[in-house]
């Protein structure tokens, strides 16, 4: 509808829902062909400035049809405009504000690489409850796997953009830097030595869209945004609306692959398990004119998942110098499977509150507020400890209250809290958001079903659970920003602003008998098994501050041509300064083709968890084949040890980063986007492997002294070259009788490579003693390098499919998750007369291992009961696909580690059923 009105000159009007009515907040009005845009309020009202003149209006919204709607407006006068849209199934949104500072531009009129991600919609049509999950299986850049067997990281999970590290990607919520973590990963799994954001803390039903800039960005947004932006937008929407969900496990694994190897008996067995409730409810009202409260609550329970094989090595103490397990088994009733680990998926329960708000003060002054509070508790498990491997010493006591020995659990208390409050609006012709930004997150251990050895030496009462001590970390930030459009040419837009941040990391000590040798003499281990607490003069509150200034300019040359710059200066208490540039641009050969290109440098500066976490680890790690455990000791990189081994102290990573890319969008239903990039990192971060004191008499009593028999550091070791190639090719359309259809595939390639030599060899940033000392390879081994090349999918393709007719719909999904690789430290490729025997097969074989692509698909069917409620049923990994099984008796870890926790594609939890209500009133 469109009529005349008698208010200033411009447009007004109205976004509401096709189906049922209701008013759409957050949809973006844009005229055609300029920068000149705005977004509706909370009730679907927008108002836009324009000169007279004829123009065509593209409304769009994540979730809906696209329409691009014809205006006239006559000198004086105000043009009234309300528009419906209709939903469609579109995942890679329309209008962006990530790394823009002018307002907001199409996703293909930017000059970088954005997706968006409609979470809202997503989450009616799909099995997955969690953030990570979510964009695992949507965006082809991003990868997050659950890790299990790894300490903390069973209960928070890392992920990637663009295979490289959790913490070389900075998270937004709203606009606002997100805090990290204050878990370190510092077992043997993807990601070691990282500390990342955890997106699981914010719950799925208060989100209303992800924007993923995939590109360099520390010049707009500071540190840590090397590999790109991973922007969460909440929702601003009134009314009630939510979901209910239950889903499980039903699948089928090679459990005794290893034990009934040769006999032809099945090694399969039927599993279900994993069962997972969600409810989230999310309601929001109206305040005022244009304002908003919005609320959201939601809840989870993880059932744990378990894929461990079955064991076949030793269980009991020999009788007589003879192995008799069979027989103490059928003298106990027992079997071989009452003694399995638990290798999967973590229990987690737990859930958040969520508040968005927003309330005008003035026409041109609004305060606005946002934060959340999620506790979740985790409960996982270490590995077994039979009752062959514990120590003879303590023995009689162990067994008087663990008679076939135990299985330690490591669980957690993570909190997480953030708040965020501020006022923006316009002072004259400038823009401004004066804002305040505080996030804490607390990781408490808890170990349960365990022991202290050298308490067990002389008493059977011993304790068995734990308070293990924990990390916290907590950081605020207050930005000021100011904006400005002028009108330059076809309009420029100047943005300048200041930021002040505060960190601190925290460690807390364990209670005394998680950590203390009562024994010496015993000779045997202290402090709880599987995770001893953290000792006292390792506790401790450190902090830092940084300022930073910028400037961010973006100018519209033409109409087809947008140039950008940025500048940003930023000093930091513990390292200095820095100075970060980018540049980018776009340029529209046609109205649906356009090129655009990008530089930029950035940094990371080193995590105050890197710089301070310390502790004493038990580490399994490979000798000769098997699992061994290690006490090794994290120091910091300014203690002692470190001193006497030469490890450099620590620095910021810098970067240089360059994409070109291609939009093309062809009568508003095919589009396709192809961007390659170059990102160079000098000075990476990682967790060293274990030193031992190799005769020095100083370390041996520096390692004594942390009840420890080896140390590692966090060092700048080597610099590395990521390349890669990244598309989008989709095509939407609709038909009569109210159908819809939408294919998108979407793929990234990936080539993360560490700097080598003329021969081929790392370049490895040691010292000159670790050289001398011939202990390079302890400092960055062959392990350490397939993790940053190979140990994460090098490519991912997803095929996406909805159809919808009437109350019908259906999502037909599937991804390919590239193949993986496993370099073992131990092996030499040159030797083969070195390597182990593969005991499956009688042969001397490596213990590196290529793991091939798999494929994964999901699909789910829905039906809309009401206008208002909506039942969706499906399957996540249909085909019930698996990993390939290890290959190599020696990683399998006898018998129990049927597939690779040291790399990892999708998981291996198997096929997932589940059913789901959405509601929305």
């Amino acid at each position: 509808m469109i009529s005349s009105g008698l208010f200033a000159q411009g447009i007004r009007g109205k976004v509401t829902d096709e189906k049922n009515g209701s008013a759409l907040p957050g949809v973006s009005i844009l005229v055609e062909g300029t920068n000149n845009g705005t977004v509706t309020d909370a009730n679907g009202n927008f108002e836009l400035n324009a000169a007279a003149g004829s123009y065509n209006l593209i409304v769009s919204f994540i979730g809906y049809t696209s329409k691009t709607v014809p205006a006239v407006i006559k000198a004086g006068e105000t043009v009234s405009l309300d528009v419906s849209l209709a939903e469609s199934s579109e995942l890679l949104g329309e209008i962006v504000v990530t790394g823009t500072r002018s307002g907001g531009r199409s996703r293909i009129d930017s000059p970088v690489p954005v997706d968006v991600i409609p979470v809202a919609q997503i989450t009616n049509n799909v099995g997955q409850v969690d953030i990570n999950q979510i964009l695992t299986f949507i965006a082809p850049s991003f990868q997050s796997t659950r890790q299990t067997i790894s300490d903390g990281s069973d209960h928070i999970d890392p992920a990637q953009l663009r295979g490289l590290g959790p913490d070389q990607v900075l998270v937004l919520v709203n606009g606002k830097r997100r805090h990290q973590s204050s878990l370190v990963n510092v077992n043997g799994t993807v990601n070691r030595g990282t500390v990342g954001t955890d997106l699981n803390a914010i719950p799925a039903t208060s989100v209303e869209r992800i924007e993923i800039l995939r590109d360099g960005a520390s010049a707009q947004y500071g540190s840590d945004a090397i590999a790109g932006v991973i922007n969460i937008i909440l929702k601003t929407r009134t009314g009630l609306s939510g979901n209910v969900s239950y889903g499980q496990n039903v699948t089928s694994y090679d459990k005794n692959y290893v034990i009934n190897n040769g006999t032809g008996k099945d090694p399969s067995v039927n599993v279900t398990d994993g069962g997972t409730t969600q409810v989230g409810l999310n309601y929001g009202l109206k305040v005022g004119e244009k304002g908003f409260v919005n609320i959201t609550g939601e809840y989870v329970n993880r059932e744990p998942t378990n894929r461990t094989g079955t064991y076949t090595g030793q269980l009991f103490p020999a009788v007589n110098g003879q192995i008799a397990d069979e027989e103490i088994l059928s003298q106990r009733g027992l079997t071989r499977n009452n003694f399995d680990m638990r290798i999967g998926n973590s229990k987690v329960k737990g859930g958040g509150v969520v508040l968005n708000a927003s309330i005008p003060v003035t026409t041109n002054l609004e305060v606005y507020a946002f934060g959340g509070y999620n506790n979740k508790k985790g409960y996982a498990a270490g590995f077994y400890r039979y009752p062959n491997a514990v120590p003879a010493i303590v023995r009689t006591n162990v067994f008087a209250v663990y008679p076939n020995g135990f299985l330690p659990e490591i669980n957690s208390n993570v909190t997480d809290i953030s708040v965020a409050a501020g006022i923006r609006g316009k002072l004259g012709e400038w823009k401004f958001d004066l804002s305040n930004t505080f996030g804490k997150n607390d990781f408490d251990y808890e170990i349960a079903n365990s022991v202290n050895y050298t308490q067990a030496v002389s008493t059977s009462n011993f304790q068995t659970t734990f308070n293990a001590g924990g990390n916290g970390f907590s950081q605020n930030t207050v930005n000021l920003d100011l904006g400005r459009k002028f009108n330059v040419l076809q309009g420029l837009n100047v943005a300048v602003g200041a930021e002040q941040r505060t960190d601190k990391y925290t460690i807390t000590a364990g209670e005394e008998s998680s950590y203390q040798n009562y024994d010496i003499a015993s000779g045997v281990a202290s402090g709880s098994q599987v995770f001893a607490g953290f000792f006292p003069q390792n506790a401790g509150t450190h902090s830092r501050h940084s300022v930073a200034g910028y400037v961010d300019l973006e100018q519209d040359l033409t109409r087809a041509w947008v140039l950008s710059a940025a500048l940003r200066f930023e000093n930091y208490s513990d390292f200095g300064n820095t100075l970060n540039y980018k540049v980018s641009t776009r340029y529209k050969i046609t109205d649906g083709i356009a090129l655009r290109a990008s530089a930029s440098s950035g940094f990371r500066a080193p995590s105050l968890q890197q710089k301070y976490y310390a502790r004493t680890n038990t580490l399994f790690v490979t000798q000769n084949g098997q699992q061994v455990p290690q006490e090794s000791g994290t120091f910091t990189n300014n203690s002692r040890p470190a001193e006497i081994l030469g490890i450099p102290r620590l620095k910021q990573e810098t970067s240089q980063s360059f994409t070109i890319g291609t939009t093309i969008q062809i009568n508003n239903a095919f589009e396709l986007t192809l961007d390659a990039y170059q990102i160079d990192i000098d000075d990476r971060i990682v967790l060293t492997n274990n030193f031992t004191d190799a005769g020095n008499a100083a370390l041996k009593a520096q390692l004594a002294a942390a009840n420890a028999t080896a140390a590692n550091f966090f060092a700048n070791a080597v610099d590395t070259r990521s390349r890669g190639l990244e598309g989008v090719l989709s095509y939407n359309t609709r038909f009569a009788g109210n159908q819809s259809f939408r294919a998108v595939l979407a793929g990234t390639f990936i080539q993360n490579r560490v700097k080598k030599d003329a021969s081929g060899k790392p370049i490895i940033h040691a010292s000159d003693i670790l050289v001398a000392t011939n202990q390079v390879n302890t400092y960055f081994n062959r392990e350490d390098l397939s993790r940053f090349e190979i140990a994460s999918p090098r490519n991912k393709q997803n095929l996406m499919i909805n159809y919808k007719a009437g109350k019908f719909g259906v999502m037909l999904r599937a991804v390919r998750f590239g193949e993986v690789a496993y370099w073992d430290a131990t092996i030499d490729p040159t030797k083969p007369e070195s390597w182990p025997v593969n005991t499956l097969t009688g042969q001397r074989e490596t213990l590196d291992q290529v793991y091939d692509a798999r494929i994964v698909t999901d699909i789910a069917l829905n039906y809309d009961l009401t206008k208002a409620i909506n039942l969706s049923v499906g399957s996540n990994n249909l085909f019930d696909v698996y990993p390939e099984l290890q290959a190599h008796s020696g990683n399998i870890s006898l018998g129990r580690f049927v597939y690779s926790r040291r790399v990892q594609q999708m998981g291996f939890n198997g096929r997932y059923i589940f059913a789901r209500l959405n509601f929305n009133f």
